[in-house]
C-alpha cells in the first residue's frame, strides 16, 4: 500500500463538501416542488389530483440512474441547449427527491383530522390562514422525520453523479485508490466520510425535531377547544 494516498486527504474533504451542496440543493429544490405536488395531490379537482399522482409515481419508479441520462443527455437533443453535469445531476435528484417529498408532505397534511379544518374555516381562515396556523404546526412534526430519511437516500444517490462526468466524492475516492494503488485504505476512508456525514445529518434531524415538538396530538386538539 502506498501511504501517499493520505496527501489526498484535502482533496477528499473538498469533494464531501461539493456532494454535501449537490444534495443539499437538489433536496431544496425537491422539498420546494413536492410541498406543490402535495397541495395538487389534496386539491378538490380531480384532474390536479391524477396530474399531480402520476408525477409521484412515474419518478418513484424509474430509476435516478435512467432520470439523470435523461437530463444529461436527453434535454439536448430535445430543447436543443447542453446541461452541465452539475446541473444534470441537482435536477435528477431534485426531480426524485420531490416525488418522495409530496407524499412525505401528504401524509403530513392529511394527519390533522377534517374537524380542525371545519373548525378553523367556520372560524373565518381562509385555506392559507388554515395551513399557516393550524396544519403547519402539526404536520411539521409528521413531515421532518422522514425528510431527513429523504436527505439521506439523496446524498447516497449522488454518488451516480459521476456516470454523467460530475466528479463527487465517490469518484474522488476511486481515482485516489486508482492513482495511489491503495488497497482497500480509500475505500474505507470513503465509507468513514459517507457514515460521518450521514450519522450527522441524523443528529441534526433530531434535534430538529425535539425543537419542533409541539406536543401530543391529544394536546394539539385540546389547545384548538
Amino acid at each position: 500500500m502506498n501511504p501517499d494516498w493520505l496527501s489526498y486527504g484535502p482533496l477528499m474533504l473538498r469533494a464531501a463538501g461539493l456532494t454535501l451542496w449537490l444534495s443539499w440543493l437538489a433536496m431544496l429544490i425537491g422539498a420546494l416542488g413536492g410541498t406543490g405536488i402535495a397541495f395538487l395531490r389534496t386539491s378538490r379537482f380531480r384532474g390536479l389530483r391524477l396530474l399531480a399522482l402520476l408525477y409521484t409515481e412515474f419518478f418513484r419508479s424509474v430509476p435516478i440512474l435512467i432520470v439523470m441520462f435523461f437530463c444529461y443527455f436527453g434535454v439536448p437533443l430535445v430543447f436543443g441547449f447542453d446541461v452541465s453535469s452539475f446541473a444534470a445531476a441537482t435536477i435528477a435528484l431534485a426531480l426524485h427527491a420531490s416525488s418522495t417529498m409530496s407524499e412525505v408532505v401528504r401524509a403530513g397534511i392529511e394527519s390533522v383530522g377534517r374537524g380542525q379544518w371545519e373548525a378553523a374555516q367556520a372560524a373565518g381562515m381562509d385555506r392559507v390562514q388554515v395551513m399557516r396556523y393550524i396544519v403547519g404546526p402539526q404536520a411539521i412534526r409528521v413531515v421532518l422525520p422522514p425528510s431527513v430519511g429523504v436527505f439521506i437516500t439523496t446524498l447516497k444517490e449522488s454518488s451516480l453523479a459521476s456516470i454523467i462526468g460530475f466528479i463527487e466524492l465517490t469518484k474522488t475516492g476511486l481515482l485516489v485508490r486508482e492513482s495511489t494503488d491503495g488497497g482497500l485504505v480509500p475505500l474505507l476512508a470513503l465509507a468513514a466520510l459517507y457514515f460521518i456525514i450521514n450519522y450527522a445529518i441524523s443528529l441534526v434531524g433530531g434535534r430538529l425535531e425535539r425543537r419542533f415538538h409541539i406536543g401530543s396530538r391529544s394536546d394539539l386538539v385540546g389547545a384548538m377547544g
